[in-house]
């Protein structure tokens, strides 16, 4: 076995060292090189005698060069004399309608907590609140059994500090879907604490939405209650910003792409959504590191190793498959079912510190670029090893070669991987996801930016577990890269940027990054990756309703298996927090894309008329461009929407929209039709695309005691933009009587929760 003196770990931050001694280092072993020879040869010993010390060595190898981190149940306990078993962080049950099973299940979660693990469940076969029961009287619901389960995970600690992370889900047509969608309500209830809770979409329920149809709630074919979609469709975007939850679940997404879809349904995910699953499934999870395979970061040279990552991912999946026969199962259910089918997790992490290595911004066409390729690289590495490891090993119990082949995830492989597995099989059934990989990163990978996530600020403040119940210490934290950015540069190894201090521009983080450029980036990996992916969107501070109902539904249309995000502004307290928090909350603009779609506006002004450009982004107002047409040619010749295209050099041009083609309308419009009104358009445009409601803007505007015909028309333009009870939600506009969500209607400022109105 190799000799852990010739493998030297060194801790880049204190912090890194605090939390791998804290969380994983049990055993109190002699530093990281013991605690992964003593892992490597565990895992190991699922191997055939012969091959044992082959393995280990390899397994040893890439733990201790960093480039493969696993999940924190094998960190934690994969030792050879370890007393605690279980090497996986979740585990799904069922959860039936009666009462016997219910406490079965009660059971089963008990015992699960009791080892570490998580729980998911779905919730939909219950029946809701106020339906008949067979021995008389009426359900009490689902929320109300949910709590028996929240008040049983608080009891049973693990190893003094560790409590099992529930998640429940809920189908969008059950009666109680209301109630569950705002039970929690972050620490201004504190209900459900020890649950994720997320809702169950479907494409019919989407498709409702769209065309604001109503929505029947019912069970067992009895409806309960009909309501619009739209309405259960911004109830629940509504709790979600304000309260973090709950996320969604796209069942018919993940179900197109099951690929044991002749046996099972994928209907439950573990508690933070990377694995989807069928139930008695449990998560066998760990991450390449990205950032151990960037190629000169920062240089002139800079690239990625993909050959090395193929062999890490081979790897990997190895030391994940061996995992499944080294550990011990909390029950039977799902030891059988698990061994029958052999589903793993195999992800990376380090994204957003592999982009700005490589000098490019998070959320860019550049990265999506890098996406493409870096998840094309694990899928098809990730397969092929699989299908290698069937050659040696066989394939999983349950394969069935010709629906295998059938699946829709499979079809997309390369034709040379579809015919390894039509010659050699599948070990195992599903391979890939990306999970949240947070104080893995933070230990072992330095605090390299978690998983799929970007960076979430170069220094910031972090809130740490003690151990001791629930008391927590702040220390200040560097990101990864942020640190080797900074060592580089004083060592003269890369160069500063002009100004010597500043930030140079690809140092994207959580706070510069526009939301649904962050989807687009996890929309590109899903299609490569066969689970799901856990990616909680970080809302850029200060980000206003308006900007962010559309969210679900884009992040559905971009085909995501679930999402979820974390609004800074609402209920619930983070664990990080930035250094430079700021009294009154900033928002943050949008990065503008090359193009915008516009709206063209022709106001008529004495014998001319003015053109007013109105860029649209993801259906929001975003811009104003106000251009003088003394004759009125423009406004003969414009159509009534176009496409905006932002050049170099703060250039303009006005063109068709995409399906008429790339003529230009109007090239350089804001030199050539330079506007008096000119100054204004780029105030007004600064407050759209800082989220600013549109009825503010439109009340400064009618302040003004001089308000001319062109003001006037400006404000017209603006109001046809204003939805019916638009919302309005910032840190300083809550509801003065209850803290609820504030809305317009009919000029008057009201909440939406206690129905308390006060007009202008």
């Amino acid at each position: 076995m190799n000799n852990p003196q010739n493998h030297q770990w060194t801790w880049q931050q204190k912090i890194c060292r605090e939390i791998f001694e804290t969380k994983y280092n049990l055993h109190k072993e002699r530093g990281v090189e013991e605690v992964f020879e003593n892992i490597a040869r565990e895992i190991a010993s699922a191997e055939k005698p012969e091959k044992r010390k082959e393995v280990e060595a390899l397994f040893f190898r890439e733990l201790i060069s960093g480039r493969f981190i696993p999940a924190g149940r094998i960190l934690a306990n994969a030792r050879p004399f370890s007393e605690i078993k279980n090497y996986n962080n979740c585990f799904t049950i069922d959860l039936e309608d009666s009462m016997e099973s219910i406490y079965d299940s009660l059971k089963e979660d008990a015992i699960i907590s009791k080892m570490g693990g998580g729980v998911g469940f779905d919730a939909s076969k219950l029946r809701p609140k106020g339906a008949p029961l067979s021995g008389g009287g009426t359900s009490s619901g689902v929320i109300s059994f949910l709590r028996i389960f929240d008040q049983s995970a608080k009891t049973i600690v693990t190893g003094g500090q560790r409590r099992s992370a529930h998640i429940a889900l809920l189908d969008i047509s059950h009666p109680d879907i209301e109630s569950f969608i705002t039970v929690k309500q972050g620490d201004e209830n504190k209900e459900l604490t020890q649950f994720n809770i997320s809702v169950k979409i479907s494409d019919a329920f989407m498709q409702a939405v769209e065309e604001d149809k109503d929505w029947n709630l019912t069970f067992e074919g009895k409806v309960y209650k009909t309501l619009k979609a739209r309405d259960l469709y911004d109830l629940l975007a509504r709790n979600a910003f304000r309260h973090n939850e709950p996320g969604i679940f796209c069942q018919d997404t993940v179900e197109r792409f099951n690929n044991g879809w002749w046996a099972f349904k994928m209907d439950r995910v573990n508690p933070c959504g990377e694995l989807v699953m069928p139930p008695y499934s449990l998560c066998c999870l760990g991450a390449v590191n990205l950032t151990r395979f960037v190629i000169d970061p920062f240089g002139p040279r800079r690239n990625f190793d993909f050959s090395g990552f193929a062999d890490s991912v081979g790897v990997g999946i190895r030391f994940l498959d061996d995992v499944l026969d080294a550990t011990v199962y909390p029950l039977e259910r799902i030891k059988t079912f698990s061994r029958a089918w052999r589903r793993i997790g195999l992800g990376f992490t380090g994204l957003g510190d592999l982009l700005a290595m490589l000098k490019i911004p998070y959320g860019s066409p550049e990265s999506l670029g890098w996406a493409e390729k870096i998840g094309r690289a694990l899928r098809d590495a990730s397969y092929q090893a699989s299908s290698n490891l069937a050659a040696e090993k066989g394939s999983f119990p349950a394969f069935d070669r010709d629906k295998f082949l059938q699946a829709r995830f499979v079809k997309t492989l390369p034709e040379d991987i579809r015919e390894s597995i039509a010659r050699r099989g599948m070990r195992n059934i599903q391979l890939n996801t990306i999970a949240p990989t947070g104080t893995t990163s933070l230990s072992l990978g330095q605090n390299c930016s978690s998983g799929i996530e970007p960076i979430f600020a170069l220094e910031y403040n972090r809130s740490i577990r003690t151990g001791r119940d629930d008391e927590t210490v702040t220390e200040k934290v560097f990101d990864y890269g942020w640190l080797l950015y900074r060592q580089l540069r004083e060592q003269g190894k890369i160069e500063a940027p002009p100004d010597g201090d500043g930030v140079p521009e690809f140092w994207t983080t959580t706070r510069d990054i526009d939301p649904y450029a962050s989807i687009e980036l996890q929309a590109v990996f899903q299609q490569y990756i066969d689970h799901s992916i856990s990616k909680t969107l970080n809302l850029p501070p200060g980000t206003s309703f308006e900007t962010y109902k559309n969210l679900f539904r884009f992040a559905y249309q971009k085909g995501l298996k679930g999402f979820t995000t974390f609004n800074p502004d609402g209920s619930l307290k983070g664990i990080l927090e930035y250094r430079d928090e700021e009294k009154i909350p900033r928002r943050f603009a949008p990065r503008r894309p090359t193009e915008l779609p516009c709206d063209i506006h022709k106001i008529r002004q004495g014998e001319g008329f003015f053109i007013i450009l109105a860029g649209i982004y993801h259906g929001s107002l975003y811009e104003l461009f106000m251009l003088p047409d003394p004759g009125g040619s423009l406004a003969e010749a414009l159509p009534e929407r176009g496409r905006v295209r932002k050049s170099e050099g703060r250039r303009y041009d006005l063109l068709p929209e995409a399906e008429a083609g790339e003529e230009v309308l109007l090239k350089d419009f804001t030199r050539i039709y330079a506007s008096p009104n000119a100054s204004l358009g780029r105030l007004l445009s600064m407050s759209l695309r800082h989220g600013t409601p549109l009825q503010f803007v439109v009340d400064q505007l009618s302040k003004d005691n001089h308000f001319l015909d062109f003001e006037r028309a400006v404000s017209r333009v603006l109001k046809s933009y204003i939805q019916d009870g638009e919302e309005v939600v910032t840190s300083g506009n809550r509801c003065s009587e209850c803290g609820g969500v504030l809305v317009f209607r009919d000029g008057c400022m009201a909440c939406r929760d206690c129905g308390f109105s006060k007009c202008n």
